[in-house]
């Protein structure tokens, strides 16, 4: 591994439940991907970032403009607010991540998310690659071909 070459492109899709990640190797061009709650992505994380050069990248979705989930035609109020909450949990998730990446000093970059998703049509005809979990496509896409 030649200083100064990134081995790693570490891609995250933040979420409450379990983030979507994929890593990316550099040399090989190979990918691993799946889904891990916030614990085990801390300690998947701290593994990397000890043993390898490597650049993480975390999709900032609260750095767009702010959304309005209340006014989405036939969609209950109550709706409305729990897919506002969601996000909103993701989004801190996001932010605890990089407050991590900065407290012990990781090179990451955050990636403001596309406003079209990702299908998984998209990446299998992109990648090869079949993957139905919008995170885990995410996190892809956040990665592939760096």
């Amino acid at each position: 591994n030649k200083k100064g070459k990134i081995m790693y492109f570490f891609g995250i899709d933040p979420d409450v439940k379990e983030s979507g990640f994929a890593i990316w190797d550099n040399k090989t061009k190979e990918i691993d991907y799946g889904k891990l709650s916030f614990w085990d992505l801390i300690k998947k994380i701290e593994y990397y970032a000890k043993c390898y050069d490597v650049k993480f990248i975390i999709e900032a979705g609260w750095l767009n403009k702010k959304s309005n989930f209340h006014c989405r035609p036939n969609q209950s109020k109550l709706i409305g607010e729990r897919i506002a909450k969601n996000v909103g949990s993701n989004h801190q998730v996001g932010k605890l991540l990089v407050e991590y990446c900065e407290k012990y000093k990781l090179n990451y970059e955050l990636k403001v998310p596309k406003t079209k998703k990702y299908t998984s049509y998209y990446l299998k005809n992109l990648t090869g690659l079949e993957v139905k979990n919008q995170d885990i496509i995410d996190a892809i896409m956040l990665v592939w071909g760096i």
